[in-house]
């Protein structure tokens, strides 16, 4: 779709069934929360085979993103909606590398945001930060850099940088994309094997500017965020991914939240080809976490099951996702982590179905319009279904207490998605995109518990985004 956003720091439209799936015929970023997919890992790889020259590979580009989110809560504890527009510009340039045994390069990225609607208690969407009083600023920005070294097949990185694994991984969802601070290695010297590891220490949110202490996203009692006794100091983790062009992918990973948890992940797809035109990819993800060291959330003990089967062809692509978690605790994850990356296949763009106990079931289909006229214009829909069970929860739990409910047995819960995405494919405006999206969420009795005040409920949210790329040299 549009070259120049594929080069802005890697952030381009995600092409793909999904990213479990891993098929090329439709566009699934339509069918998930982001909008954005950072392909952080696909240019990482790819700057291992390119020509040594500091300068010569150097890039500048940017990106103007104009972002609407109006979320309609129909029955929260604060009865208050979410609504925030926003203008918001980023710069992104990358280094080539010295020719030296030892390759040397950086990167830099800048952003800055402007309010344009937002106030009279209506923001807290995630577009922009809020001040003391819980009102949206009227603009912030930020800027990070990394150094990377190349060398004998690998690739490090120290800094301000994006990561996008199973077990952590910066969210794209709002303005900007969410990035760590810490050193990352990956090696590419077996063929068809990547192996990755890292540490980081703390987080810069995407509506942040500075940088926080390292969270999870259901591990803290209310929106006003985690108490110092529920942070990490440091993530570390180490995995590997082996995959075979059209053929197996297989992940493994493992990561320590410190004094949080210890978490586990493996996953398989492999796609067949029906007809030549026509595949079907079976697609299976396992989570395990325990809790580790202080245990600042108390006591976890959760297993994560998801997998299903995506029929694709012809720019069109059928999806029917299966999933559940045994535990008495949500499944958990890093604060601000997005659906493209999260491999939970049933989590959408407003619920993530992943509560204690809770048993889900997705379809969902995706098509470019092309048989209408309109081969720039792709189309999803999805409905997902799941009933959790809320009386797990141990209401002393010190990060899950919240959830627990008396009448939560059977707590089930919908969600409906429709989004409709117009990109320009040549012309001076090519790469300028239209992204439309709509999320109902409707649940019934016993889903939200009386404590939980991050309005998790019934609520229509939509969501407009125009993006323009561009690139300088």
């Amino acid at each position: 779709m549009a070259d120049g956003l594929k080069r802005w720091l890697g952030v381009s439209v995600s092409l793909g069934v999904s990213l479990a799936a891993g098929t090329t015929c439709a566009d699934n970023s339509l069918g998930q929360r982001d909008n954005l997919n950072s392909a952080i890992n696909d240019r990482q790889k790819a700057e291992m085979a390119v020509p040594s020259g500091f300068v010569s590979g150097s890039s500048l580009n940017g990106l103007l993103r104009n972002y609407y989110l109006s979320r309609d809560n129909h029955d929260t504890p604060a009865r208050l909606d979410q609504r925030e527009w926003v203008q918001g510009a980023y710069l992104s340039f990358r280094s080539g590398y010295t020719d030296t045994p030892v390759g040397v390069g950086f990167d830099i990225h800048g952003f800055s945001a402007l309010k344009l609607d937002g106030g009279g208690g209506s923001g807290g969407s995630g577009l922009l930060p809020l001040n003391a009083q819980r009102q949206p600023e009227s603009s912030f920005s930020a800027a990070g850099a990394a150094l990377k070294l190349r060398a004998m097949g690998s690739l490090v990185q120290a800094g301000d940088q994006y990561l996008e694994n199973p077990v952590i991984a910066g969210g794209v969802s709002r303005e900007f994309p969410q990035s760590f601070r810490g050193a990352a290695i990956k090696n590419y010297s077996i063929p068809s094997l990547t192996l990755d590891a890292g540490w980081v220490d703390s987080t810069r949110l995407r509506n942040q500017s500075g940088q926080s202490h390292l969270a999870t996203s259901y591990g803290a009692s209310n929106k006003a965020g985690a108490p110092a006794d529920r942070e990490s100091p440091y993530m570390a983790w180490a995995g590997g991914v082996y995959s075979v062009q059209g053929g197996m992918t297989l992940t493994l990973y493992g990561g320590q939240l410190s004094d949080i948890w210890n978490q586990y992940y493996a996953g398989l797809s492999w796609p067949a080809a029906l007809t030549p035109v026509l595949s079907l990819t079976p697609y299976l993800h396992y989570f395990k976490t325990r809790d580790q060291g202080k245990s600042q959330l108390g006591r976890i003990d959760n297993d994560a099951y998801s997998g299903g089967l995506a029929l694709s062809g012809a720019g069109q692509s059928l999806t029917l996702g299966l999933q559940k978690v045994d535990g008495n605790t949500p499944f958990d994850f890093i604060v601000q982590n997005d659906r493209v990356f999260l491999y939970l296949s049933n989590a959408q763009q407003y619920a993530d179905f992943n509560g204690p106990g809770e048993k889900s079931w997705k379809m969902q289909y995706q098509t470019s319009l092309r048989l209408l006229g309109a081969p720039n214009v792709q189309f999803s829909t999805a409905y997902t279904r799941g009933e959790a069970d809320l009386t797990r929860v141990d209401p002393s739990s010190q990060g899950y207490g919240y959830i627990y409910n008396a009448s939560g047995k059977d707590a089930h819960h919908w969600e409906r998605d429709v989004a409709l995405r117009y990109a320009v494919a040549d012309g001076k405006a090519k790469g300028l995109s239209l992204t439309l999206r709509w999320a109902a969420h409707r649940s019934g009795d016993g889903y939200t518990a009386p404590g939980n005040t991050r309005g998790n409920s019934k609520a229509d949210e939509y969501r407009v985004i125009v993006d323009y790329p561009f690139g300088i040299f």
